[in-house]
């Protein structure tokens, strides 16, 4: 049942003809308990997909395959016709590239940080993540979202040594109970609440040709590696990321 504060907001905005800008869960839309990856072979280990009401890491270094497995998440969540948002910490995010991964752009809630080249300055850095979490607060409080991601991959991890020790903890509580799936990207563990999982993925390259001067890369051969705080995981079977032609 909704706050009578909460209530009394939502009438003002009607009143004003705003009442557009509230975000509303669809509960039709968003059944069970988990949001599938929409990589059978995850959804597989992760008995069905992604908890919903938790916070969840993809976690991994340059080419691991960590933004593939967020872009698939959010195509699999706006093919299943829930909204999604997406708080890109240093704007790199290319919409281009989202969309040929099967997401409905029109779908997403983008938020945009500052385009700063990383590593970068630590205090303008650090004031970047800063937002990005309050954004990514803000958001996840609004509800109505079926995956809410945040990515700070590439960030040094002395970038995360000036936020409060419970921020993780206090947007775990934040999301619980909701309908949506919060979903951090990083490169190392940063926050997955005590039911989310940790996803630790590493990759290879495959090559193509049979002399150096016809070498191609083909692709990459992906693993996953999860992690529960409350039960073991099965193994992920890897799978390959094609080289676009």
């Amino acid at each position: 049942m909704a706050s009578p504060a909460l209530t009394r907001l939502e009438t003002l905005l009607a009143a004003r003809k705003l009442d557009g800008t509230l975000a509303r869960a669809e509960p039709a839309r968003m059944p069970g308990l988990v949001a599938p990856t929409g990589i059978a072979s995850l959804d597989e280990s992760l008995q069905g997909g992604w908890r919903r009401g938790d916070i969840s890491e993809v976690i991994g270094g340059p080419s691991s395959g960590r933004t593939g497995v967020m872009s698939a998440t959010l195509a699999a969540a706006t093919a299943r016709g829930e909204i999604v948002a997406m708080v890109d910490a240093f704007d790199r995010l290319d919409p281009v590239t989202l969309a040929a991964a099967g997401v409905e752009v029109s779908r997403v809630l983008w938020v945009r940080g500052p385009a700063l080249s990383l590593p970068g300055r630590a205090s303008m850095v650090s004031a970047a993540i800063l937002q990005a979490i309050r954004a990514w607060d803000l958001i996840l409080r609004a509800g109505g979202f079926g995956v809410v991601a945040l990515d700070v991959a590439g960030v040094p991890a002395r970038a995360f040594h000036d936020l409060a020790p419970a921020t993780w903890q206090r947007l775990a509580h934040v999301i619980a109970g909701q309908s949506t799936v919060g979903l951090l990207v990083a490169d190392q563990p940063l926050g997955r609440s005590a039911r989310g999982v940790s996803m630790r993925l590493t990759s290879a390259r495959r090559w193509t040709g049979a002399s150096p001067q016809s070498r191609r890369l083909a692709g990459l051969d992906i693993r996953a590696h999860l992690e529960h705080a409350q039960r073991p995981m099965a193994a992920a079977p890897g799978w390959t990321l094609r080289a676009a032609r």
